[in-house]
């Protein structure tokens, strides 16, 4: 997932290390106009939403 189609609250887990990422504040066009590309990556894997 990259920064623009998360949305506040929801939680991202990386599956190896165990580190959670929490939204606190959304990306809006204009705040990630810039950068927001390619998935969010911890050790080397694409982060996922947890459930």
């Amino acid at each position: 997932m990259n920064c623009n189609e998360l949305r506040a609250g929801q939680t991202l887990v990386c599956e190896r290390c165990g580190l959670e990422l929490k939204v606190v504040n959304e990306c809006t066009n204009d705040s990630c106009s810039v950068g927001c590309t390619g998935d969010m990556d911890c050790c080397g894997e694409p982060m996922k939403l947890k459930e």
